[in-house]
């Protein structure tokens, strides 16, 4: 019996070493998990702070406290991209077919001004079809399609409806995109652009205007190369017509001998724009977006005033240090993501351009 016991003895041993060690392991892996999960979700202190508010509105408040999910969307937290947990698991991390094969990124967990809209994706997200190499071009604009506003919401309806596009270039660049993809009959649109590269394009002859007594048709010619796509149509004439070119500096303050002009006075008092009117901006001013956002995020008036908002937020990243961005810094990708995040929490339906 004695030497029975003794022969079992470091068998038990090594059992109740494998118990502890398996032990200690889960607890360790569970801490972790729970650590890196709060670390991502909170970040840095505007994060705290948010969560913090956020959690002292909610038990101050004398009226119905809102549900988890509403409460959760009215803040930043609840529109910055959540961290897949398998990241934290690296060794049996399984490959994601989002990040490897779809186009059109998934959509965020929160709505905005009650519509989907896409998620704010750090690795992706900025030019999506470009950084996973679907496309060669850096400016293609495809990914955005599923999400536009105007695809949910009928912005033909108010009588007033407004383009407004900030750092205009050419005219093939963004107001052409606009012009055919966006599904609204803009009435108005003001294009901004501080270079010279910004004219009128020649005279369109695929569209006729023919009088017929006292009525005027229209007569839409067909593209006999449309077929071999050797030609693609510009801007007819009547819309034209209805566009506005200036040659000014977007900026968040005027200055005459800049010819910098302050964009959110032009809008309010010189446009009079008004919440039930349609309008849709797209900004790309080279970096003088930031202090334009960060002031209309203040301003409550502004996610009211605007129906949907696509901005090209400059930022260093290895990504893009081809095209002189590294000329942003010290912006990065995460400071932008956390600034759409914030617009969209105050009510900016807003999508990374392009």
């Amino acid at each position: 019996m004695t030497f029975m016991l003794v022969a079992s003895s470091p068998r038990v041993s090594t059992l109740v070493y494998i118990s502890i060690s398996l032990v200690l392991s889960i607890y360790i892996v569970i801490n972790d998990f729970k650590r890196n999960s709060m670390e991502f979700r909170l970040g840095s202190g505007a994060l705290r702070a948010d969560v913090n508010s956020l959690s002292e509105e909610s038990s101050s408040s004398s009226l119905a406290r809102p549900t988890r999910d509403a409460a959760i969307c009215s803040s930043v937290l609840g529109h910055l991209p959540e961290r897949p947990r398998a990241e934290l698991f690296l060794r049996w991390k399984k490959p994601d077919p989002w990040e490897q094969m779809k186009w059109i990124g998934k959509p965020a967990r929160c709505r905005v001004k009650g519509q989907l809209i896409e998620n704010l994706d750090e690795l992706y997200n900025f030019r999506r079809g470009y950084a996973l190499k679907f496309v060669s071009n850096v400016e293609d604009k495809a990914h955005l399609l599923p999400w536009l506003l105007g695809s949910r919401l009928n912005l033909n309806l108010p009588e007033r409806r407004v383009y407004l596009d900030l750092g205009a270039n050419a005219l093939e660049t963004s107001i052409q995109w606009f012009m055919r993809s966006y599904p609204c009959d803009f009435t108005e649109v003001h294009a901004f652009e501080i270079s010279d590269s910004l004219k009128l394009p020649p005279e369109m002859d695929d569209l006729v205007e023919q009088e017929q007594g006292a009525n005027n048709t229209l007569e839409i010619r067909s593209n006999s190369r449309a077929i071999a796509v050797k030609e693609t149509p510009g801007i007819p004439k009547w819309m034209l017509k209805r566009m506005t070119f200036y040659n000014n500096f977007v900026s968040d303050a005027d200055d005459e001998a800049t010819k910098a002009l302050n964009i959110t006075r032009f809008m309010k008092q010189k446009l009079k724009l008004k919440a039930s009117d349609t309008v849709v901006v797209k900004m790309d001013i080279e970096s003088s977006e930031w202090p334009i956002l960060e002031r209309w995020l203040q301003d409550p008036d502004m996610p009211e005033l605007i129906d949907e908002l696509f901005v090209e937020l400059h930022y260093m990243h290895p990504s893009m240090s081809g095209y002189d961005w590294d000329a942003w810094a010290p912006r990065t990708r995460i400071q932008a993501t956390h600034l759409l995040a914030s617009m969209r929490s105050k009510g900016f339906f807003v999508h990374p351009w392009p």
